[in-house]
């Protein structure tokens, strides 16, 4: 991931360029922006920019990062102990599309680097599946103990699949893919409860085994060129 500064003027710069890029992007598109230019918009050295992000991939990387910080604040006070399965998955599901909406163009961008584990993404992994176990543990009552361990691994892979759905979604609003979402909260809280039964048990842990590869099945997986990133301009 990018360098962190340690100092407030250093998280100010860092701020600026990342606004700056966005703006870039918004205008130029993300291929025809380089850092030069980026730098230059900024007001700073192409040195000085290099040393915050050493690419504009790591740019699209803080900007996940910032905005899966910003899914986990929303998160905070809707993830209740005590709340069903099925209203803590559809908070989560919510929450993200809130954060997210607005960068809706940088989907394709923002999957390839939840899949690419040479990304230096662990810290953004390491939040979702964090928001996910605090979905498993408040849920009342608690899901079968055989998959609670597993359950948030599962539901954080579920979660990309309908990412990956949302990212390329060019219905008005996403509006396909928020339904899929809707409906996918109750399904899967159906699913955890069947999972009582072993032979349903076994359907799922054969069902996380193929939705999580590994990391050699994982780095071969080639998106398509996020090039064509454009966000809208603000009217």
């Amino acid at each position: 991931m990018t360098t962190q500064p340690r100092t407030e003027k250093g998280q100010q710069t860092q701020a600026k360029l990342l606004a700056t890029a966005l703006e870039c992007f918004a205008t130029d598109g993300y291929k025809a922006s380089s850092m030069r230019a980026i730098a230059s918009n900024a007001g700073v050295s192409l040195s000085h920019a290099y040393y915050y992000f050493k690419s504009k991939e790591e740019i699209v990387a803080q900007l996940l990062l910032n905005l899966r910080r910003e899914q986990y604040d929303l998160c905070a006070g809707m993830l209740a102990e005590g709340n069903t399965l099925e209203a803590n998955i559809r908070a989560v599901l919510d929450t993200g599309v809130e954060a997210l909406a607005p960068y809706h163009d940088f989907g394709p961008a923002f999957l390839r680097l939840m899949l690419a584990r040479d990304m230096g993404n662990d810290e953004i992994s390491g939040i979702e599946l964090e928001i996910w176990e605090k979905v498993v543990s408040g849920s009342r009552p608690l899901p079968p103990l055989g998959i609670r361990r597993d359950l948030p691994k599962f539901l954080l892979l579920v979660s990309r699949q309908i990412f990956s759905a949302w990212a390329f979604d060019q219905s008005p609003q996403q509006r396909r893919s928020r339904l899929l979402m809707k409906n996918m909260a109750p399904v899967a809280a159906k699913f955890a409860v069947l999972c009582r039964l072993p032979v349903v048990r076994s359907l799922f842990e054969d069902v996380l085994a193929l939705m999580d590869p590994g990391p050699a099945g994982i780095a071969e997986v080639s998106l398509a060129d996020p090039s064509p990133l454009r966000r809208p301009k603000a009217s």
